[in-house]
């Protein structure tokens, strides 16, 4: 028996891929234990001792997925005994009987849904990854900010409404851990702005602090602290805070939870003259001054 619980949704993946070119006819034998509250030890101890006992089992092969299903592909294995086998599995396990979680396929005849069954795992497991790092990235996030909020001095910070107020030409600051779009926006708009600029989340709020902009075009996906978590405190510190994002990824969701947070626009990169002149003008700390 050949027991399959490392990487095993994507094994299965290029198993079943393998299986439709070359046996379109083997049968997989499908348990959908992702459904039950048994325990995942228990469940597949139990599975794996009653499934050596049935005869040619040495022939199986078993995918144990991370969401409790089971998958077996295995030569002259019936569909009698298939259903036999789980009814002893039931009974071994105490649960009532769960012939409505099993399933047999015959990976030619139903390719769509097998693609559809690894497809979906291999998502889920991917979705629960990125979940687990943002909460990881979040958490970083979060002490780095709280840090820098230790050591921000408090007197420029109740000053920020005042100090902008009596500027006489807009100055416009530019966060972004990519050197080249901190070039290009200060390439295109210093010969009618002054400019500030920050290459990470700590700096922006620093230099957020010292020079009070009267805008802020803050990157997204910086490393230290994220602009939308840069976003959330620069409100909390400049509640009248004019900030436009910066990113690379245009999706909706990241524009939406960008303005959600409360940024005033979105701008994807590249970014083109006009697109920043017109974000600055609409600033109404630049329109001060401009009328």
């Amino acid at each position: 028996m050949i027991v399959i619980a490392t990487k095993t949704e994507m094994r299965l993946r290029d198993d079943l891929r393998k299986y439709a070119t070359q046996k379109p006819n083997q049968r997989c034998f499908f348990l959908e234990f992702s459904q039950t509250d048994i325990p995942k030890a228990a469940l597949f101890e139990t599975f794996l001792k009653l499934l050596e006992r049935i005869p040619n089992s040495y022939m199986a092969r078993v995918y144990l997925c991370q969401d409790k299903d089971i998958l077996i592909m295995m030569e002259s294995f019936m569909q009698r005994q298939f259903y036999e086998f789980v009814k002893t599995l039931s009974d071994a396990l105490q649960h009532k009987d769960f012939s409505e979680l099993v399933d047999v396929m015959e990976v030619g005849v139903h390719w769509a849904k097998l693609e559809a069954l690894y497809t979906a795992k291999l998502e889920a497991i991917q979705n629960a990854e990125q979940e687990e790092q943002e909460a990881h990235r979040k958490e970083i996030a979060d002490q780095n900010t709280m840090q820098v909020m230790f050591q921000l001095d408090t007197d420029m910070v109740k000053e920020i409404p005042d100090r902008r107020g009596r500027r006489q030409r807009p100055l416009v600051m530019v966060a972004d851990d990519d050197q080249l779009s901190r070039t290009l926006a200060g390439n295109v708009l210093r010969a009618d702005y002054d400019l500030s600029f920050a290459k990470n989340g700590t700096e922006a709020m620093q230099e957020y602090v010292r020079s009070a902009p009267d805008i802020l075009f803050l990157d997204i996906g910086m490393p230290d602290i994220g602009g939308h978590e840069v976003l959330e405190t620069l409100f909390q510190l400049d509640p009248k805070a004019y900030i436009i994002m910066f990113s690379g990824r245009k999706d909706t969701n990241t524009i939406i939870k960008s303005l959600e947070k409360g940024a005033q626009g979105f701008l994807g990169k590249p970014f083109t003259r006009e697109q920043l002149y017109s974000h600055v003008h609409n600033s109404p700390f630049v329109q001060r001054m401009a009328g």
